[in-house]
């Protein structure tokens, strides 16, 4: 039972986490089909266009995010107050090494569903269900029916957990409650709920963590390095402040919090300089353009139709229809290709609404592709999405937001944009001036 889980007799080296270890099973889904594709699915959509070293992948990043969540696991696991202790499985039982290994697989799925250049054209294509609910079908397809099959055959490990389905368990945590909800499933339990938010969780989740580092190496911008090891370090599975040992979280010890506020910045900055960046945006608005004038639905009617997608398919077409003007999404393409005549990407002041934007297109007699605009629903303010238990002295428990001014003040803004034709830019701006 030992060897199954704990002898990693294989290895790949890392540029962000060095030497990752491996084991028998987690390499049958590492070599599968799914997840080779993900060397061919850029990480930062097509950021590289601005940024050159942000040429790494999805593959990469699921590695990365395996290798985090066992970490936090570990140390969740084993550093435990007396209030949780019964929650908690304890380190080398049947119950530990089975979650352990729910976890590693789910970290290497939770990002099989991703479309050519990621995020790009998620919303366009896939719609609500987005990433997660191709993960899913792809973790229940053929293709890996070998690796699921050679993990229910492995050594007794079920001895005291027979009555889970371990594949089951995967694609929950893979995917997270509320997309295991969208597709029909049932609650998470407690347990279960700290399981999945140690890889999707939006402050401490492994996901979240290795893609900041991770593209703040590849785009060589400093702002996303900050200090994880001691943010892993301080985790802890804490009662909350309202509900005591009822309501379980992911928190921290106070000697974390430093380490959090690092997190919040680099998160913050980043987005500013990388995933907010004008340029980039820009470019993404012609790549999504194009990706939807050349997608039709009928293309993600089965696993495998997707799985034949990559990153490589999108780059021979725009190549393709940037020569050609009687192709299907010729201008975007040279626009791309050529790095010429690219519309501009503004952000938008709040007091500008999309009245505002009608009224300039009818003014200066725009044709409907000459401008096009993109608001973000309103959201909660990212504090009070991600709040957290800290742990005071090890014994009082106080939310985050009672601990730190700094993770209270600092959000992270999500701007409305507006993709203008370089003919008309300059009118634009002095448009948006004379509203603001």
């Amino acid at each position: 039972m030992v060897k199954d889980f704990l002898v990693a007799d294989k290895k790949i080296y890392d540029s962000v986490h060095g030497f990752i270890p491996f084991d028998e099973f987690e390499k049958e889904l590492i070599d599968s089909l799914p997840f080779q594709r993900l060397h061919y699915v850029h990480q930062l959509g097509i950021a590289y266009l601005v940024y050159p070293g942000a040429t790494h992948t999805r593959f990469e990043h699921a590695i990365g995010t395996m290798t985090l969540a066992t970490l936090i696991l570990e140390k969740i696991c084993k550093t435990t107050r007396t209030d949780v202790f019964h929650f908690v499985p304890r380190k080398g039982s049947s119950d530990y090494l089975y979650w352990r290994r729910v976890l590693r697989m789910a970290a290497l799925c939770h990002d099989l569903g991703r479309l050519p250049f990621s995020d790009v054209a998620e919303k366009d294509l896939l719609g609500s269900l987005g990433h997660e609910h191709w993960t899913l079908k792809i973790i229940d397809s053929p293709y890996l029916k070998a690796v699921w099959d050679k993990l229910r055959q492995a050594p007794a490990y079920l001895e005291e957990v027979v009555e889970r389905d371990i594949v089951e368990d995967i694609k929950k945590i893979a995917v997270g409650e509320v997309k295991w909800k969208q597709a029909g499933g049932k609650a998470f339990t407690p347990w279960e709920k700290i399981v999945s938010e140690v890889i999707n969780g939006d402050f401490f989740g492994a996901g979240r963590i290795d893609y900041l580092l991770r593209d703040a190496k590849s785009t060589g911008v400093a702002y996303g390095l900050f200090d994880y090891h001691q943010l892993i370090e301080m985790l802890r599975i804490l009662p909350t402040p309202e509900r005591g040992a009822d309501e379980l979280k992911l928190g921290i010890e106070e000697y974390g919090l430093e380490a959090c506020e690092a997190l919040l910045l680099s998160y913050r900055f980043m987005h500013r300089r990388i995933y907010q960046y004008s340029s980039i945006r820009a470019y993404d608005f012609h790549l999504r353009r194009f990706m939807k004038a050349i997608f039709s639905k009928k293309m993600f009617d089965s696993v495998d139709d997707f799985l034949s997608l990559s990153d490589i398919d999108v780059i021979a077409a725009l190549n393709k229809a940037a020569k050609d003007l009687a192709l299907t999404g010729h201008h975007d393409a040279k626009c791309i290709v050529f790095r010429k005549h690219r519309f501009r990407a503004i952000a938008l002041s709040s007091s500008i609404g999309e009245k505002d934007l009608k009224e300039f297109k009818l003014k200066f007699k725009l044709k409907e592709n000459d401008l096009e605009w993109e608001f973000i629903p309103a959201e909660k303010p990212l504090m009070e999405k991600l709040t957290f238990p800290v742990s005071r002295k090890a014994v009082m428990i106080q939310d985050v937001r009672e601990c730190s001014d700094l993770l209270t003040r600092s959000s992270v803004k999500q701007s409305n944009w507006a993709y203008i034709s370089p003919q008309f830019d300059m009118e634009f701006l002095q448009f948006l001036e004379s509203r603001s």
